[in-house]
């Protein structure tokens, strides 16, 4: 064993202001798989134990300048240490230090004069209650990370990168009810790619996919840092603007339309103009709309409206949804 790699080998750190004590613990780890490191004083020991990340900590309950129980209380206070178990090694027989120490964070003790064998068994059991909590930890953080991606999975677009139809319904919802309590503006507007059936017949559904990014990313850039913007469905998009009235909604609306007219997709491979057509909704503003449905109505209407008028343009609803002209119901 005593040709173990550095790297194989469990760092003990020993806290006692004694040196026969560590110059014992080395005599008889010598040959095992331990690196054995020293420190003469509290203060020392807690220098060292964030900069040496010790497996395992044993530390004199007596010392002059801190003692072990203040030195094992900070170091489980410290989220650098407070991990690494701690043995106490104590000539003391009083059962109130003790459960000071143990009330500090302490996970064992050892009475002086030691024995080798209690000391070593000790130790090993401590280091394999450690490799099996540090085993957990990964679990749990692997488990959180598949959680993260789980959860991006249920509300993200992966076509886009935007938030997706479900995410939207429950973000839309979520405003209506802050804009009705608190008496604000919230506007809704909804985006469609003019003639993209073209596009896919002609270039290929690969590149239909990649203008719906690149269109899903100057969406983001014409909206502002509160709203939220989502993929409705195929190339349908929506953004719910918050605190905002009818006319600045328009204006990012416009903003947006401007910038796809302006922009060059597939530039790389086959470039390509589109245009958008808009549809801006308001409430309070927009006759007729007193519920999140009829929010989604008026602004369907009107973006079917802005394809009317002979699309590329921006139209907000002015009138109550007239009955069979929204097609919400049938997506």
């Amino acid at each position: 064993m005593g040709g173990s790699p550095r790297e194989a080998l469990q760092r003990i750190l020993v806290v006692d202001d004694d040196p026969e004590t560590l110059r014992l613990l080395r005599s008889w780890f010598r040959g095992r798989p331990y690196e054995v490191l020293g420190a003469l004083s509290g203060e020392e020991g807690l220098r060292q134990a964030p900069l040496r990340q010790p497996d395992l900590i044993l530390l004199d309950l007596r010392m002059p300048d801190v003692d072990g129980i203040a030195v094992a209380r900070r170091l489980k206070q410290d989220p650098a240490t407070r991990s690494i178990p701690i043995i106490l090694l104590t000539a003391c027989r009083d059962v109130e230090a003790k459960v000071q120490a143990f009330s500090a964070g302490a996970d064992d003790y050892v009475e002086k004069p030691c024995q080798f064998e209690e000391v070593d068994a000790r130790i090993q059991a401590m280091l394999r209650k450690r490799q099996a909590l540090l085993g957990l930890e990964t679990r749990v953080r692997s488990l959180a990370a598949d959680n993260e991606q789980l959860e991006r999975l249920l509300v993200v677009d992966d076509k886009t990168g935007l938030y997706n139809f479900r995410e939207f319904q429950r973000r839309l919802k979520d405003e209506w009810q802050r804009a009705t309590r608190y008496g604000t503006p919230l506007s809704l507007v909804f985006l469609d790619i003019d003639h993209f059936k073209r596009i896919n017949d002609a270039l290929g559904h690969v590149a239909g996919d990649r203008v719906l990014r690149e269109f899903a990313t100057l969406v983001t850039g014409g909206a502002r840092a509160n709203d939220v913007a989502a993929r409705y469905g195929g190339e349908e998009f929506a953004v719910i603007l918050p605190h905002t009235d009818s006319e600045m909604a328009v204006r990012v609306a416009e903003r947006i339309r401007s910038a796809v007219r302006d922009f060059v997709f597939l530039e790389d491979a086959t470039p390509t103009r589109i245009t958008v057509s808009a549809g801006v909704a308001t409430y309070p503003g927009t006759p007729g709309v007193d519920s999140v449905d009829s929010l989604v109505r008026a602004a369907d209407t009107a973006l079917y409206r802005a394809k009317d008028a002979g699309r590329d343009c921006v139209v907000r609803e002015p009138a109550p949804a007239r009955p069979g002209s929204s097609r919400t119901s049938a997506r």
